[in-house]
């Protein structure tokens, strides 16, 4: 039996017990039953509410496991940055390059270069860089001595 049941059945005794309505005690008696009855209704808002609020919760658990899957490794161990058209770490990125098709402006690794092209993660379209490896090394080291 619901609450809101239990206080209707408790009033509903109460009234049939036939008490003079001038006692005092009788008037405590309505009281109460009324009191259960207003407070039987909020647990039961209440409860609804609940029910909302964790349906709306899974939801957003359901759509934030869709977004780890995207960003996180299947180890889940950290964040899959080749998935972001990065390398390993935000440490690494010493490059942007702009695609010329969707003008994204992706940031490279040394080692990206050095593999002499990548796939822009938006449009597919192949990047190529031609770079001798001293290229590469000069233009480092001109970076370290600012």
């Amino acid at each position: 039996m619901k609450l809101s049941e239990k206080a209707a059945y408790i009033k509903g005794l109460i009234e049939g017990m036939e008490l003079d309505p001038k006692d005092k005690q009788t008037k405590i008696w309505k009281l109460m039953s009324e009191l259960m009855g207003e407070m039987a209704e909020e647990i039961g808002e209440l409860e609804q509410c609940y029910d909302d609020l964790s349906d709306q919760i899974d939801g957003i658990s359901e759509d934030l496991a869709g977004v780890e899957d995207l960003v996180y490794d299947e180890s889940f161990e950290g964040l899959n940055y080749s998935k972001l058209g990065y390398g390993e770490s935000d440490a690494e990125m010493s490059y942007e390059v702009t695609c010329p098709t969707c003008g994204m402006v992706i940031a490279l690794s040394e080692d990206s270069l050095a593999g002499g092209s990548i796939k822009c993660p938006q449009c597919s379209e192949v990047l190529e860089f031609d770079f001798d490896e001293d290229e590469l090394d000069n233009e480092n080291e001109d970076e370290s001595a600012k």
